[in-house]
């Protein structure tokens, strides 16, 4: 089993596995640790009402790839990214929406200078950065026993 007391513990260890099998095994628990903050992330994103009883939107918004806008368009388009360095020794997680959803970030969490900012990502990542912290470990340690075998 591993055991991690530090960076400079992990590093060693991830550099014992190797270049590509250390690069994955961090890009795979960042990615993995982020899952706590797409779950909050969810839960906490404005959606809008659905338009008249009829069902029927009298002016349909269309994204620019012409896909219908509708109530909880944003929350499906909630997506993680991760990325490695060249070098594989340090791996990013990102979280945020599709280009499609721009105006959630941009009109919601920023505001604009007719409408007063609502954050909801920011706030939702501080609440989960624990559970976040909590499952990088978690992860990082299964990694490093899955590839030690």
């Amino acid at each position: 089993m591993a055991h991690i007391e530090g960076a400079r513990e992990l590093s060693k260890q991830l550099s014992a596995l190797g270049k590509a099998a250390g690069g994955k095994a961090l890009r795979a628990a960042t990615m993995q640790a982020m899952l706590p903050a797409l779950q909050e992330a969810k839960k906490s994103i404005p959606v809008g009402e659905p338009p008249f009883e009829s069902g029927k939107d009298p002016y349909p918004v269309r994204t620019y790839k012409g896909r219908l806008r509708t109530p909880g368009f944003a929350r499906r388009n909630l997506a993680r990214k991760s990325k490695l360095s060249r070098d594989g020794r340090r791996a990013s997680a990102m979280l945020s929406v599709k280009p499609e959803a721009f105006y959630v970030i941009n009109f919601n969490e920023f505001g604009t200078s007719r409408r007063a900012k609502r954050p909801w990502l920011e706030p939702a990542f501080r609440r989960a950065l624990p559970a976040i912290n909590a499952r990088l470990k978690e992860r990082l340690k299964k990694q490093l026993d899955k590839a030690a075998r």
